[in-house]
This record gives structure tokens, sequence and C-alpha cells, in this order.
């Protein structure tokens, strides 16, 4: 069963952060890895012992700390998600007279561009 590792490893750059992911990556049963740099955290999913990515960070001489590990909890896709559509008009932007552009004119009987009087 996959489970969610977070573990706290000391990065200061985007190449610490390239290396730590290149390192956890290596291990089987990882499915999953993120890192956030500004909070030095690393996110494992998959089903793998949080003791061996401790283990291997620290041979590569990485400081990690298992900060926590349980259960992953799948979060629900933006695809699943009904999606809201803007309303949308067939018009383009066009000038008010005042030197500003008006967006979103409702389109005119007509079928033409703006009707600015």
């Amino acid at each position: 069963m996959a489970q969610e590792i977070k573990v706290k490893v000391n990065m200061h750059s985007q190449k610490c952060r390239k290396d730590v992911m290149k390192t956890v990556t290596k291990l089987s049963g990882v499915n999953e890895v993120s890192v956030d740099l500004a909070k030095e955290m690393l996110v494992v999913i998959g089903d793998v012992d949080p003791v061996s990515i401790a283990t291997c960070l620290r041979k590569k001489q990485w400081v990690a700390n298992i900060v926590s590990v349980g259960p992953y909890k799948k979060k629900e896709k933006e695809a699943d998600k009904p999606i809201g559509f803007p309303i949308m008009y067939y018009n383009n932007p066009c000038q008010n007279g005042y030197g500003q552009f008006v967006y979103g004119h409702p389109p005119s009987h007509d079928g033409g561009g703006c009707n600015i009087l």
C-alpha cells in the first residue's frame, strides 16, 4: 500500500534539490517525489521504507530527518471537477470614446463591431 513520507532535508539551492530528487528516485517502490525548497521538505509517495530513504540521503552526506509517515490520500484531480465556462462575447475590445478600451460588450444584433455613437 502506498504511503506518504515527509522528510526534512537541508537544501540550499536548485542543485541541491536536483541531487536529492535523483538520489531518492533510484530507490525501488517510489511512485512520486516532490521537493519544496522553501520549506526544505521532501515528500515521497510509494511503497518504500522511510528508514531506507533517510539512510540513502545520509550516505550522500545530506542531513535528513523523517517528519511524518502516513497513508497516501489521493487528491481530487481538477479534471474531475465541473468546469465553469466564462461568458464570452464575439466582439473585440473597442474604445469607448474616452481613450479607454472596453471589453465584454454583448454582441450586437447586426453582427457588427463596436456600436459607439
